[in-house]
């Protein structure tokens, strides 16, 4: 169905995209009267190449859907809240500000429009954490922090750590054949999870829970399968067996270009001014739900 634009809605489109290019705006109009959905990318690059600084480490003809937004095209939070201002006010769509914090990415941002305007609801349900942000949230810190990346879910945690080579303690861990420690592989393990508590637990619990009162209680089945050695990518995965105040309980997993590296079946994370129960299995059983 149609909607063609009047003389003052297109002066107004024109005013709202002014230094666009023509194609942005013919593309604009096409979209706003009949709309098109193949007329978005053409917005939202026109949009974003508008406000693109001439410093950014990459350019938009050569970005991808994992082009980050901030980091690769060298936008700032103000600059990218003005990006987003212009495209709700060309497309008639709302971006509120949950949504525009998960937004992250150049694929997500025209996911979350063409969602957006079908009505299908938010396509983003995973927040991603860089290590510069999970550097801010969790009490770990370099060099002592074993997580480059994080996306958190409902009631999970992906998170991956590049072993470097130049780790502390691997110039002893052996000698002429540096092997990435069981103890510091369970570390990381718990470092996801213990995102998770700071993230997630606060809401759900309705209760301040500080970065520095999340202590490691205790774990069960603890396995390992395979050496991690420098070089190697980990993929570390924590999910929510059990969550109940003062413990949360967590299924551990920690893999490389999909061979298993090593499993926790049992991690119990404590929180709050008090350290953990003494038997934590009276509070929660591995087999339970989230409540």
């Amino acid at each position: 169905m149609s909607n063609i634009l009047s003389e003052e809605d297109i002066a107004d489109l024109k005013g709202t995209l002014r230094r666009c290019s023509p194609e942005t705006i013919e593309a604009a109009i096409r979209f706003r009267e009949c709309g098109d959905p193949a007329a978005l990318r053409t917005v939202v690059y026109g949009v974003i190449r508008r406000y693109q600084p001439a410093s950014a480490s990459m350019r938009l003809e050569n970005a991808g859907d994992d082009t980050s937004l901030i980091q690769d095209l060298g936008l700032d939070s103000l600059t990218l809240l003005e990006i987003v201002l212009t495209i709700e006010e060309t497309l008639k769509v709302q971006i509120n500000n949950e949504e525009l914090k998960e937004i992250r990415t150049l694929g997500k941002l025209n996911q979350f429009l063409r969602n957006k305007i079908a009505g299908v609801g938010p396509v983003i349900s995973a927040k991603q954490y860089s290590r510069e942000h999970l550097a801010l949230v969790l009490p770990q810190q370099p060099p002592f922090l074993f997580l480059d990346c994080a996306e958190l879910g409902e009631e999970t945690v992906k998170a991956e750590y590049q072993i470097k080579g130049d780790e502390f303690f691997l110039a002893g861990h052996f000698k002429d054949e540096p092997i990435f420690p069981a103890s510091v592989l369970f570390e990381a393990l718990g470092q996801a999870a213990c995102l998770w508590v700071l993230e997630k637990a606060p809401k759900l619990l309705a209760k301040e829970i500080k970065a520095n009162h999340v202590f490691f209680a205790s774990l069960d089945g603890a396995h390992v399968y395979r050496k991690a050695r420098p070089g190697q990518q980990l993929t570390l995965e924590s999910k929510l067996v059990k969550l109940r105040d003062p413990v949360a309980i967590f299924s551990c997993s920690a893999s490389s270009n999909g061979d298993r590296i090593a499993v926790i079946d049992r991690l119990v994370l404590a929180f709050g001014e008090q350290l953990a129960p003494e038997d934590p299995a009276t509070v929660a059983s591995p087999s339970a739900t989230t409540v």
